[in-house]
């Protein structure tokens, strides 16, 4: 099986590369870091096209880990946003839909389009109220799938992934609560929130094996899947594990306010992904045994 990712050099699809690699998949990959590498596509991120890689090569599966995942600087930069999260996907889908229709899509997309669910656990037909524009642009982005499904038989799939960590993420909670750590001069942490918000978190090599089986046993018509867990933890028990893991002797101040556009609550319903046999490998404190463990040999300032 051949398969392209693009956004091959971020979190989620650096990953993705070495996973599909080490199964034994023909993997390329795509970004807009310069880089000298066979099996590689230079990206443009003034003016990014996707015709000519889909005319170079032809495909089974296409990966779009592309597009920005910072809620914050989606209030600042909207228009940005949506160039990154949703108007990359009509381009993406318009090659391949013009030079190799057979290539299945899959776009990641986020639980942000839940916003702040009415009850738990969260599933594929609950309300979509984004509290962000990132939100609203992964939403936009799951109806263009539908769209080049309905309209052009194109396989389609949009993967709601929920709270994703492990080794690469430079950003968010985990990451956040390392350099607050390393640069606290009087023992004590500051973080947002109550510490009573929950979220689903899902370690980075549980995600890929999720979406190694949509690959293998799921079909395309245009979904939105959750991709999760489905383990309510809440931030205080997650700050307290990472605690844990670390053998840091801290204390932590929740300051109560929370960031615009965060939700307060998340648990996914991730039955869809269980009927073609997903479980997780990782508990939470497995995962950031190992993300603990890569963030340390980053030797943060």
């Amino acid at each position: 099986m051949k398969i392209l990712i693009l956004g091959s050099e971020g979190f989620i699809g650096s990953n993705a590369v070495r996973y599909f690699r080490e199964l034994g998949y023909d993997v390329y990959g795509g970004d807009i870091i310069l880089k000298q590498e066979g099996k590689y596509f230079l990206i443009n991120p003034e003016l990014p096209e996707f015709s000519s890689i889909f005319i170079k090569e032809k495909f089974d599966v296409c990966i779009n880990a592309t597009g920005a995942a910072n809620v914050q600087l989606s209030f600042e930069y909207p228009s940005l946003d949506f160039s990154l999260n949703t108007a990359n996907v009509f381009a993406i889908l318009e090659a391949i839909r013009k030079h190799n229709a057979s290539c299945r899509f899959i776009n990641l997309s986020s639980a942000a389009v839940y916003g702040n669910p009415a009850s738990l656990p969260v599933t594929e037909t609950s309300a979509l109220n984004p509290l962000s524009p990132y939100g609203f642009h992964k939403l936009y982005s799951e109806f263009i799938c539908r769209e080049f499904h309905q309209m052009f038989s194109i396989e389609t799939i949009s993967l709601r992934i929920f709270s994703a960590y492990g080794e690469g993420l430079k950003k968010q909670l985990f990451w956040d609560l390392q350099k607050k750590i390393l640069n606290s001069q009087d023992g004590v942490v500051s973080m947002f929130g109550t510490g009573m918000e929950t979220r689903d978190f899902i370690y980075i090599n549980d995600l890929l094996k999720a979406i190694h089986l949509i690959i293998l046993k799921s079909k395309f018509y245009g979904q939105a899947v959750n991709i999760a867990s489905g383990i309510e933890t809440t931030i205080k028990n997650a700050v307290e594990t990472f605690v844990k893991v670390s053998s840091c002797d801290f204390e932590v101040q929740f300051l109560g306010a929370a960031k615009v556009g965060d939700p307060v609550n998340w648990k996914a319903d991730i039955s869809i992904l269980s009927e073609i046999g997903f479980f997780p490998d990782f508990s939470l404190e497995q995962g950031l045994i190992n993300y603990y463990k890569w963030v340390t040999e980053k030797k943060l300032p």
